[in-house]
């Protein structure tokens, strides 16, 4: 079986050939007498309306349509009868080839496979070659309804015809099913930034006030530092008024450097802390 991979961007079909089509040196005498050694003594279309009567004049009608695009594109039927398998098949393929899209379905790709006894029943039934092309032209025919809503990327569609029209098996699914898949994988990427964003903003909010906590408590304790420092300078300044000279309890820590640069420094703190503002966290 082999299949033709004609480019798919625009209105393509791609076929499916029979696995026991002939080469093109087989022996044409051969071929066409095997092909129609058997001949139905009744046609598929005829059998099938015979068994579903509600059917049968939509069935009229495709073969109607079938016999008037081969009018017009066909060959003469003893042509056909004289082809091995290998040309006909290629001549019906050629034919559905020609069958135009309505333009609201000009980027569908369409693929279409015949079974073996398919083939043969074609062959070998007029109408029944007629139904099958008449169904495609009716089938192209039908216009998109959503194409002016935008959706425009077209339908995939499977046709797969048997030995009658029971067989038949047709199936389509919109072309726009990938792109919402690629959809779905921008959404999870998109959705794993802002997950990610909200993690940092939240970790930089805690970082802020760990540093917001952390300098809140050294203010306080340079607070207390400076409060105890006012307590022994008024302390020594008392006693100083009172004696005349310092109490040598307090002369170590007044003397002190330490103390100086501890009230130095929390004043220089309070002025920091006073024209600095809290972050904000949008």
């Amino acid at each position: 079986m082999s299949i033709n991979t004609s480019s798919i961007d625009y209105q393509s079909t791609i076929y499916e050939y029979s696995s026991k089509s002939t080469s093109k040196n087989t022996d044409k005498t051969s071929t066409t007498s095997n092909a129609f050694g058997n001949i139905l003594k009744e046609s598929a279309v005829d059998d099938f309306k015979m068994r579903h009567p509600d059917r049968a004049s939509h069935v009229n009608k495709q073969v109607r349509a079938g016999k008037a695009f081969l009018e017009k594109y066909g060959v003469d039927r003893s042509l056909t009868e004289s082809m091995t398998m290998d040309e006909y098949q290629v001549y019906i393929y050629a034919l559905i080839d020609k069958i135009p899209y309505d333009y609201t379905r000009q980027n569908d790709t369409t693929f279409v496979s015949i079974s073996d006894r398919g083939w043969e029943q074609m062959r070998k039934d007029p109408d029944y070659e007629a139904w099958i092309l008449g169904y495609l032209v009716e089938d192209r025919s039908i216009r998109n309804p959503f194409y002016a809503w935008g959706n425009n990327s077209g339908n995939v569609i499977s046709e797969h015809f048997g030995a009658s029209i029971d067989e038949h098996l047709g199936q389509s699914f919109s072309k726009a099913v990938f792109k919402s898949n690629s959809s779905d994988n921008d959404d999870e990427e998109e959705d794993w930034w802002i997950k990610r964003h909200k993690r940092m903003k939240k970790l930089l909010k805690e970082q802020v006030e760990k540093t917001m906590k952390k300098n809140a408590a050294q203010k306080a304790e340079l607070q207390d530092e400076y409060m105890r420092q006012q307590y022994l300078h008024a302390q020594r300044q008392q006693s100083f008024l009172e004696s005349g000279t310092p109490e040598t309890p307090f002369e170590p820590t007044l003397g002190s450097s330490a103390a100086a640069n501890a009230a130095a420094a929390y004043t220089s703190v309070i002025d920091l802390f006073g024209a600095m503002s809290a972050p904000t966290i949008e």
